[in-house]
């Protein structure tokens, strides 16, 4: 088995409906399965997902309970015979052969731990595919200068590859990321610590510490529908919860405690800058804000740096 493509379900059936069909209909030249995990199952889920006789071999599972995308992953590549696992969203659509292009790219770059293709949006205007490094003190600085620091270091290629050729990259995003299986099960799959977000940066960063190179593969495109298999709301307090949760996961684990501390500097200082504008813009820091120094407390030595008179 060349490609085990594992997608993840959690109230997403027509959405991953569509995006099965664009595997079987743009994918040749490959021997691949399909690996739906259906996480906290309904009775018209499982109807809808428990398919057979496609073209493309499809595997269901179920999962009582919905415990995050890394999780259901990692329950996925349980039970995978592909040389390569591909992480794919429910709500993207395969443009052209990319599971092959990124097979062959894989294949022939044995040092290529992690690739990915390049996003698009819904009418084909450019999405976020990646970023150039990993979320830290540079990060956490470009980001409060609308990411010039990365423009003028990458060019335009600091987010989407603009080029025909692949390019090293900090992280792919989690819409379309390939694995190689052999080193999955040395290092680990995604860390269950993260119920959502930076799940990928974390498994990106550990790839990239096994010595490794994590990849952007142009010639791959695909679709992605961002939010629409999270919901549209504006201001969703659950997503920012776990957003903050998960930073301050990621640093703990993947940074030291003086650098995660020099990017939290950088990272609340943006959001206060935010939070003190009106608008919805501000609401919407100032309920971040509050998030983010709340999680802190998942991480006591780090609270107690940033703020030493609390301790």
């Amino acid at each position: 088995m060349d490609v085990s493509i594992i997608i993840v379900n959690y109230h997403t059936e027509d959405l991953i409906l569509d995006a099965i069909r664009s595997i079987e209909e743009r994918t040749v030249g490959i021997d691949c399965e399909i690996i739906i995990v259906d996480s906290a199952p309904t009775a018209e889920s499982r109807s809808m997902l428990n398919l057979s006789g496609g073209s493309v071999p499809v595997r269901y599972m179920e999962m009582p309970e919905n415990r995050g995308f890394g999780t259901a992953n990692n329950v996925g590549f349980g039970v995978a015979k592909g040389k390569y696992y591909f992480c794919l969203n429910p709500d993207t659509i395969l443009v052209n052969n990319a599971v092959k292009i990124l097979f062959d790219y894989m294949d022939s770059h044995p040092k290529c731990g992690a690739c990915g293709g390049n996003l698009y949006h819904e009418d084909m205007s450019r999405a976020i595919s990646f970023r150039r490094i990993l979320p830290g003190p540079l990060w956490e600085f470009s980001e409060g200068m609308k990411r010039h620091p990365e423009h003028l270091l990458f060019g335009r290629n600091s987010r989407f590859n603009h080029t025909s050729h692949p390019i090293k990259v900090g992280y792919i995003t989690g819409a379309d990321l390939m694995l190689r299986a052999e080193l999955i099960k040395e290092i680990g799959g995604f860390a269950p610590e993260f119920f959502m977000y930076f799940e990928e940066t974390d498994l990106c960063a550990r790839i990239h510490r096994a010595g490794y190179d994590v990849v952007s593969v142009p010639q791959a495109k695909i679709i992605h529908l961002e939010g629409k298999s999270m919901g549209g709301e504006t201001v969703n307090h659950n997503k920012m919860k776990y957003y903050a949760q998960s930073r301050v996961e990621y640093y703990r684990r993947n940074l030291s405690l003086g650098k995660a501390a020099r990017a939290y500097r950088f990272h609340l200082r943006n959001l206060r800058k935010a939070a003190s504008r009106g608008g919805l813009g501000g609401e919407i820091s100032r309920v971040h804000l509050g998030m983010t120094l709340k999680a802190l407390d998942c991480y006591p030595e780090l609270k107690s740096l940033l703020f030493p008179s609390q301790s």
